[in-house]
């Protein structure tokens, strides 16, 4: 029997004209292509649970920035330019390969729960050369609700936690970058979505039903654990979707202990069900 997900995937798919469905930019994406990109400044146990994770659905990581100093948010992997910095350096030697496909994601407190084979069909589907997570909750500057666009169905907001895109296209995203390591990449990610030339450009997109990305904050009680073929999935019940990343940001740490915020306690305890 198909889920609700997998209905709705062929029903947007059936009748699409052949050819617009395999252009170069969308065409079967091979795992081989894909590498996954994330910033570690030093190998915390959250590091070691997202390596071990990833290592189980055989994702091919490379970690950028091990030993350096961090600028961000004490004691948090959200927020910094130091990421946005790491990542412009990295794709210099990537910004030529149109069929590289690039994930780009927090690690501290974000597991995988599910392969790249999922997660490439799930890119492909979303039919944009970046997509970015989506979050319920505006962050760091509220002003700039107004100016995001309008959507009938999911969540609104970007969230700089998760991204993915092929690497020429997250070559330009970053290219531009001129801030300090202290300044905040989801602030920085969020203006040139908000300018519509710009996401046109770069053809950024939000996973505003969360097919692909989870953050938990702000949107735990929307997500239940799925027991399915030996393993467990977190189903977000709001969109009947099952995420590829699960990303416990702003309270809602992955794996922490004993928290007086009973709801975030009781999402980690969730989530750390989901370490391999």
């Amino acid at each position: 029997m198909l889920d609700g997900e997998t209905m709705r995937l062929r029903t947007r798919t059936f009748g699409i004209p052949a050819h617009s469905l395999l252009t170069s930019s969308f065409c079967d994406l091979r795992q081989d292509n894909l590498l996954v990109l994330t910033v570690a400044t030093r190998e915390t146990e959250g590091f070691r649970r997202f390596k071990r994770s990833g290592q189980f659905f055989n994702y091919k990581i490379q970690a950028l920035g091990l030993g350096e100093d961090w600028s961000g948010e004490k004691g948090s992997s959200a927020g910094g330019g130091l990421k946005v910095r790491l990542l412009k350096k990295a794709l210099e030697k990537h910004a030529d390969k149109e069929n590289l496909v690039i994930l780009f994601t927090d690690s501290y407190d974000v597991v995988f729960a599910s392969g790249p084979r999922e997660l490439l069909k799930k890119f492909r589907q979303a039919r944009s050369q970046v997509v970015f997570s989506a979050e319920e909750l505006i962050y760091p500057d509220r002003r700039l609700e107004t100016k995001y666009p309008a959507v009938s169905d999911g969540k609104r907001f970007l969230g700089s936690g998760g991204f993915i895109g092929y690497a020429p296209n997250l070559n330009k995203l970053v290219a531009k970058w001129e801030g300090q390591d202290s300044d905040s990449d989801q602030l920085f990610y969020t203006k040139i979505f908000l300018d519509p030339e710009k996401r046109e450009r770069i053809n950024i997109t939000l996973d505003h039903r969360c097919r692909i990305f989870q953050n938990l904050d702000g949107a735990l009680d929307e997500v239940v654990l799925k027991f399915e073929m030996g393993h467990v999935r977190a189903r977000n019940l709001a969109y009947d979707t099952l995420p590829v990343l699960i990303h416990g940001n702003g309270p809602t740490k992955v794996g922490r202990g004993p928290s007086p915020r009973g709801k975030s306690e009781r999402g980690a305890r969730r989530l750390s069900l989901l370490s391999p």
